[in-house]
């Protein structure tokens, strides 16, 4: 399976922190335009990717890609492989290209079209340590924003028992859910009113997230290797993700003790925003260093890890469930005025059957499931 990297949440919000105890006069413009480091290679067959971007600020919070730059990724054996740009920022190694070897060490090498330098220092790479099993239990909690208590599943995951003593952990998460349309379509208009062939046409659809929470945790000091009811994530029932089929998958990476102090501290940043004056977002420095000028700030990480991974399937529970339900407007045939005043950049609209049997117009999100960010066809790896 191919290895992805995954964003690194904190650079994307690294200026959006700012929110503390007293006033801070932070010279902010001072962190814009830094390099971004985000790739990993681990024990999981290649490609391995490296994406290379620029930092933003508060006011300009866009992705900026960092492109023409030379990526290689070498061993401690003197092996190496110039990355390819796929895509601007993106570089990655080629299909039959290096593959990884457990035990061995891994760095990064990055020269910019202006000839500055960055490296890793070499990591080695860990065996994993296997996933045993990712569960989730109905729970309840007190909401502030409505008058009734949230519903919905919390997820957690054990390990298996670890080789050795002290083991660290990173864990990210990725969510699929299948979910439908409220109406099904019985006419399509593209200019003239049709007949709809298919009335399941943009019935169902699936979303795929990447989770943007971060989950760190390690053995030291427990009874045995093994974690054991690690809490994930909570996903209620005031959305559609429960609402047909849910699928979480749930990548564990086993890391070096200094990976893991980088993404803990990431970790304590996001989730006590209120600490500013104790941890400022641009101190979390991760493994790049500019040859030139080693206290140049870079953002981001070159991760070494092994990789265990597991998914899960969830069918709708059986739980109140509380997100919108649409509304009719009825369509006047006679006239056929909306339709007809409809510019064709709206076009194609769709139409449902109403409860009596006459023709209604549903507001398009509530009968194209595509609107909602959903694809209508089904990944390989979904089971009924």
């Amino acid at each position: 399976m191919r290895t992805k990297v995954f964003t690194t949440v904190f650079i994307c919000g690294v200026f959006t922190c700012i929110s503390c105890v007293e006033e801070y006069n932070l010279d902010i413009d001072k962190y814009d335009n830094i390099l971004v480091v985000d790739g990993m290679i681990t024990d999981d067959p290649s490609p391995y990717t490296v994406n290379l971007s620029l930092s933003s600020t508060l006011k300009n919070r866009d992705y900026i890609p960092y492109p023409n730059a030379e990526v290689i990724i070498i061993d401690d054996l003197g092996n190496s492989e110039t990355l390819t740009e796929i895509n601007p920022g993106e570089y990655s190694t080629a299909i039959d290209g290096m593959q990884s070897v457990i035990g061995r060490k891994y760095k990064v090498e990055i020269t910019t079209p202006d000839e500055k330098i960055y490296f890793s220092e070499f990591e080695e790479l860990l065996a994993p340590v296997e996933l045993d099993s990712i569960y989730s239990e109905i729970e309840s909690r007190e909401s502030f924003f409505h008058y009734y208590d949230l519903l919905g599943l919390q997820f957690f995951l054990d390990t298996k028992t670890a080789i050795k003593d002290t083991n660290y952990f990173l864990w990210r998460l990725e969510s699929t859910f299948e979910y439908n349309s409220s109406y099904r379509i019985s006419h399509i208009f593209n200019g003239t009113l049709e007949p709809c062939t298919n009335r399941d046409t943009l019935y169902t659809c699936w979303k795929t997230d990447i989770v943007g929470e971060i989950f760190t945790s390690n053995t030291i000091n427990l009874s045995q290797a093994k974690i054991l009811r690690y809490p994930l994530i909570y996903v209620s029932t005031e959305e559609r993700d429960l609402s047909v089929m849910y699928s979480l998958l749930v990548k564990q990476y086993t890391i070096s003790e200094e990976v893991y102090n980088f993404w803990h501290s990431i970790d304590d940043l996001n989730s006590d925003q209120g600490a500013l004056h104790s941890s400022l977002p641009y101190q979390i420095r991760g493994n790049i260093l500019c040859e030139q000028n080693i206290d140049e700030p870079v953002l981001g990480y070159f991760m070494v890890a092994g990789l265990s991974e597991k998914r899960i399937f969830v069918e709708r529970p059986r739980l109140t469930f509380h997100y919108w339900t649409c509304y009719l407007t009825i369509v006047d045939f006679e006239n056929m005025n909306y339709l007809a005043w409809a510019p064709p950049n709206v076009w194609p609209l769709y139409v449902t059957t109403s409860v009596n049997g006459g023709m209604a117009l549903p507001h398009q999100d509530c009968i194209d499931c595509t609107r909602k960010g959903g694809v209508a066809f089904k990944p390989e790896y979904w089971i009924e």
